[in-house]
Formats: structure tokens, sequence, C-alpha cells
């Protein structure tokens, strides 16, 4: 079984409630989407090079390649769009299992079929929603609600990147799917890095009146100065 991946790293987690653990990063190529935001434009088609301490291997590459390289005990798939490569990712998810590792999903929530499929497999869930006021794409809320009732039995929390932009309907949308689905399941408000014209308080407010744990977090790991 092979997969496009980009690169694999050990790091601390940048973004949402695990934000400051140690796991190994395990990211692919390949995205559905083309996020304005999007701070991995190179992984957003499926070809290029895997790089692995700056040692250069060529894809697809196998499981075995990857797996390797593996040396914390939460490893975090991402991207890129770990779903658009569902088969391998399920294999992966299967072997990672059998070493005794967490599996962490970070994902665009886009592809509910594809998380149907590998969700036994997977212990913590990072789902997006995606604001078109910040993606410059069009909206993905029946996709997203899907994703997240899917993920309502793991640990799921909802990460939604806006900036000054956002609209008052995209909050109150993205808040009733999660009071729907559960309206203990966190929220992260993570505002896009440099942008300091997010009234974050007032907005962390209205969400409030819809779900029980709503947290601003921002992508730490950039202020660190880490991968």
């Amino acid at each position: 079984m092979e997969g496009y991946i980009r690169e694999v790293f050990t790091s601390i987690q940048g973004e949402g409630i695990y934000c400051g653990k140690r796991m190994t990063f395990v990211r692919f190529l390949g995205c559905n989407l083309s996020c304005n935001y999007c701070d991995t434009p190179e992984t957003q088609v499926m070809e290029g090079v895997f790089v692995n301490n700056g040692k250069i291997m060529q894809n697809p590459t196998n499981i075995d390649t990857v797996v390797v390289h593996v040396d914390a005990g939460i490893v975090a798939l991402t991207g890129g769009e770990p779903l658009l490569q569902m088969e391998f990712v399920q294999y992966l998810c299967e072997r990672l299992k059998t070493l005794g590792k967490t599996v962490y999903l970070d994902t665009n929530g886009t592809l509910p079929d594809a998380l149907h499929a590998i969700i036994d497999c997977v212990d913590i869930v990072s789902l997006d929603f995606k604001v078109p006021t910040a993606t410059g794409r069009p909206p993905f809320w029946k996709e997203h609600r899907a994703c997240l009732e899917l993920s309502s039995s793991k640990d799921v929390f909802v990460k939604m990147v806006i900036n000054g932009d956002l609209l008052p309907r995209e909050l109150e949308t993205a808040c009733s799917i999660i009071e729907q689905v559960d309206r203990s399941i966190p929220l992260v408000i993570q505002p896009v890095f440099g942008n300091d014209t997010v009234d974050l308080l007032n907005i962390q407010k209205q969400a409030l009146a819809y779900i029980d744990d709503v947290r601003i977090i921002p992508q730490v790991h950039k202020y660190l100065h880490v991968q």
C-alpha cells in the first residue's frame, strides 16, 4: 500500500485543544480545497517529493517508510487533506494502532464518505469548519454537519479559522450545527495568523450562547517559530 506524503516530523501541536502536545506529524499531499489562508500550498496537489530530515525520497511511498519515522505517542495525520487517500490512511491507522499509537486526524470536514470509512481507526478528530469569508470558497455546511455527526463518538473538536470579514450568519450557522449535534463539543476559534482586526471576545461571547466550550487559540507554533 502506497501513498503520497510530503513530510514526517516530530514537533508540538500548534493548533486546537491539544496545543503544546508532542506529536509526530504525517503531512499528506493533495487537497480538494484551496483556502485563501493556506500555509502549506505545496500540499495542494498530489505530487512532489517526500522530504524527511533533509533527505529527499520519491512518491508514492509505503507505510513502512512512514512508520519508521514515528517516535511520538500521538500521530497527527494532516495535509493537505488526508482523507483524499482514504485507503492508505486506513492501512496506516491500523499499523499505528498495532504500535500502540494514538491517531489524531486533522481534516477539512468536507469528505464524510471517506471519514465514515476510517473513523473507527481514529482516536482524535480536529474537524475544520470552513468559513467562506476566510477561505474564499463556497460553504460546506452540509458536509461539516455529516462529518461532525460521524465524529461525535470520538474525542472531537471543531476548529474555525476566521478573519475580520466574518459574517454573523456564518458564526450562527457553525454554532447551530455544533449545538444540534452535541453542544459540549469544543469550538476553537482561530484567527488568521497576523490578523488583528477580529473582535475575538465578542465573537466568543456570541458563540457561548449556543455551545458550552469556546476557546480562542491562535497558531502557537508560529509564535514559537517551530515547525
